[in-house]
């Protein structure tokens, strides 16, 4: 008896720590990189209004039923001498009354659910349209109205609200920025939309988002950025993808050479200074030297990373069709040294 009455206290504190942990495992902050609970477009908040919706009809029914559990474990406990429980075989208005409560409760649920699809279904007329198509393991940005290309980094004016059709070239994805909109499959052969008017104090921001739909080896390495810009700023982004790349010269020059004598136009287009042969989908780099990240928007675009990426592009996202296909990586009499590493980021870091 003594053994138990040592051993109980500490049995209860591990319980109480396997219970307790997970639950603070699963907490965050709204400062969250990828967080749902701090919206920031009207799309976001009327999602995040249907998820605090059922999320307090959730916590009643839990109070409901645990207190019903644990008054029932307290007030009908077995005790010294009570005998054998009267036996019930069925209670007809018991069976019912659980029966449609819960059934209630869906309903309760199902209604505002519903509302708030159909209420985000479709894009507003006068949006601004951007279409984007998934690669794996990248994000392809058209903005049709002004005919520029780009990738990973998403940028859009704060006075619009913005639409995107979205497709996909090779297998599922699935687009999402938390703060910003929910998550829209892209499934092949179809055109999925989604769309999101961003809060004014947005304006400036950068918010992340990645796909969420597993697509293949680097899944977790396809992610994405989408930057508010103020009117003018982006008006100033797009002339500037609109302007024909800068004559590069020294070691950029050099680089120059070296990006269309290695291949690597036969994949990667660049407004004004090269047309890709289309051989395989790569992003174009267009602007490449004003972009934050490099490499699906896993990396900070500098130097030393983007020195890193093209000497082995395989170590950082394994699978990538770069590597597999692209004839610095298969020929050697076509092999990158790192004179010519260093030329080719010399040239790329002059594609603002």
């Amino acid at each position: 008896m003594a053994n138990r009455k040592h051993i109980r206290p500490k049995s209860l504190l591990v319980l109480l720590a396997l219970v307790i942990l997970p639950i603070l495992a699963a907490c965050g902050t709204v400062d969250s990189a990828q967080t749902t609970i701090n919206p920031q477009s009207d799309v976001a908040r009327e999602i995040q209004g249907t998820y605090a919706f059922i999320f307090w009809v959730s916590v009643v029914v839990f109070v409901v039923v645990e207190g019903a559990l644990v008054y029932a474990v307290f007030r009908y406990r077995r005790r010294p001498n009570s005998g054998m429980p009267k036996q019930t075989e069925g209670n007809m208005v018991l069976e019912v009354t659980w029966t449609i409560i819960p059934a209630l409760i869906l309903v309760a649920i199902a209604v505002p659910t519903w509302i708030t699809i159909f209420r985000t279904d479709d894009i507003p007329a006068g949006s601004y349209i951007i279409n984007v198509t998934g690669h794996q393991w990248w994000w392809e940005v058209e903005y049709p109205d002004v005919g520029l290309v780009t990738a990973n980094e998403i940028r859009v004016p704060s006075d619009r609200t913005i639409g995107f059709h979205l497709e996909t070239e090779d297998v599922l994805h699935s687009f999402w920025v938390p703060a910003l909109f929910g998550k829209i499959d892209l499934v092949p052969g179809r055109t999925n939309t989604v769309w999101f008017t961003p809060d004014v104090e947005t304006e400036g921001q950068m918010f992340l988002g990645q796909c969420v739909e597993f697509c293949g080896l680097s899944h977790a390495n396809m992610r994405m950025r989408i930057f508010v810009d103020s009117p003018d700023d982006f008006a100033a982004w797009t002339a500037g993808l609109q302007s024909p790349a800068p004559e590069p010269s020294g070691v950029a020059a050099t680089g120059h050479e070296l990006f269309s004598s290695k291949g690597c136009t036969v994949c990667h287009s660049i407004n004004g200074a090269y047309d890709a042969a289309g051989l395989f989908p790569a992003p174009n780099l267009t602007g490449f030297g004003s972009r934050v990240t490099l490499a699906g928007a896993i990396m900070e675009n500098n130097a030393t990373n983007l020195t890193a990426w093209l000497d082995n592009p395989e170590e950082i996202k394994p699978g990538n069709i770069m590597y597999k296909e692209a004839e610095a990586y298969k020929n050697p009499d076509l092999a990158l040294t790192d004179a010519d590493i260093g030329a080719l980021v010399a040239y790329l870091q002059t594609l603002q």
